[in-house]
């Protein structure tokens, strides 16, 4: 018994530091991001290239110009997104935190609350106020 001491404080002190790192890894944290599309084959290809993905969500609005915004949830810092795109995201953990967002939104930014897939709520709108875009419906 005591020629295995020695193999066996061996294996406990190799396997030790690979059970601590994998409890230290960070998990994945997602979140939801708007882009708009100037014709609906631009929405419709967002769809089928998202190939019946439950986090992908494509919203008609009044906008002349972007008729339509894609929702998709996407891992954090993965993505960025060009700074003309006239819609945002906000993304709250409870309905009731984006219910209050969106009443204390100016209503020039059309906001709109939707409850998404993964139980979180999120709250869309125009970036800034202005006189070519319209609400969302």
């Amino acid at each position: 018994m005591q020629r295995f001491a020695p193999v066996l404080a061996l294996a406990t002190l190799l396997i030790a530091p690979l059970s601590l790192s994998a409890e230290t890894t960070k998990p994945i944290r997602y979140t939801w991001i708007a882009n708009s599309c100037e014709t609906w084959n631009c929405a419709a290809a967002a769809m089928v290239m998202a190939d019946g993905d439950r986090h992908v969500i494509v919203l008609p609005t009044n906008d002349e110009d972007r008729p339509w915004v894609i929702l998709r949830r996407v891992e954090e810092g993965a993505i960025v997104l060009p700074e003309d795109e006239p819609f945002v995201c906000e993304v709250f953990d409870t309905v009731m935190d984006a219910s209050t967002r969106h009443l204390a939104m100016d209503r020039c930014r059309a906001p709109i609350v939707l409850n998404v897939p993964d139980g979180r709520a999120v709250v869309t709108s125009l970036a800034k106020c202005g006189s070519k875009q319209r609400a969302i419906r």
